[in-house]
């Protein structure tokens, strides 16, 4: 599945011009879950900075609700809103979204990979085009631990599908790939540091934008209602 997207992602870039940036991600991901029960609360908010930190690519923040089926599997819902500012050589409108979001995760090892993968249905609101829109998401994550040690590798894939009734003209209009080096804090904290590609076909078939991203987060599991 990875290689067909590839290989689709390389076919729509050969007819679209570069536009490469220098991004910086700064990133909270937070899944509390409310202590006795399956429920949790998902807190995220991200500050996406043009050339490094200099200024505004988005704002991004989404609060959803979190049920956990399994040791293997999550279901979540919630909102997101975005902010989008002008950056680059072909700066797209300013503007913001609201949007509705579904995810499905499941776990899995492989040895001693441990495999995630996330299917999300977004319904948006975008106020620069300004038109209602779906989006289907794909990512497949994989983690292996160094050693005995609190560190490990991450390395991840996300594609973005636009869905009836967005006419987007190919069958990707973003995909994102990173490798990040992490470090558990401790049981409940963890932080990771790496570097992302983000592709981007504008909608006027014009353009891709690849955005080189440094990407720096900070996780956490800390249950609602439980004392340290």
């Amino acid at each position: 599945m990875i290689r067909l997207f590839l290989i689709l992602g390389c076919a729509a870039a050969a007819f679209a011009q570069a536009d490469p940036n220098f991004h910086g991600w700064y990133q909270y991901f937070g899944d509390h879950p409310v202590n006795g029960t399956r429920w949790g609360i998902h807190l995220e908010g991200q500050v996406r900075r043009h050339d490094v930190a200099r200024s505004w690519q988005n704002l991004l923040l989404r609060p959803a609700v979190n049920f956990n089926v399994n040791k293997y599997l999550d279901l979540t819902a919630g909102y997101a809103y975005v902010s989008y500012h002008r950056y680059g050589e072909h700066p797209g409108r300013p503007g913001h979204e609201h949007r509705l979001f579904q995810d499905f995760k499941v776990r899995h090892e492989v040895g001693k990979v441990v495999l995630q993968h996330r299917l999300r249905f977004e319904n948006r609101w975008v106020t620069t085009l300004p038109s209602y829109e779906n989006r289907f998401r794909y990512t497949l994550r994989g983690t292996v631990p160094i050693g005995k040690s609190r560190h490990y590798v991450t390395a991840w894939n996300e594609m973005f599908t636009p869905v009836a009734p967005e006419t987007f003209p190919s069958f990707s209009d973003q995909n994102r790939a990173a490798v990040l080096w992490g470090r558990k804090i401790n049981k409940y904290w963890r932080t990771e540091v790496g570097y992302m590609l983000q592709t981007v076909w504008q909608r006027n078939r014009l353009v891709r934008e690849d955005n080189h991203t440094l990407v720096i987060s900070l996780w956490s599991t800390q249950p609602f209602g439980k004392r340290n």
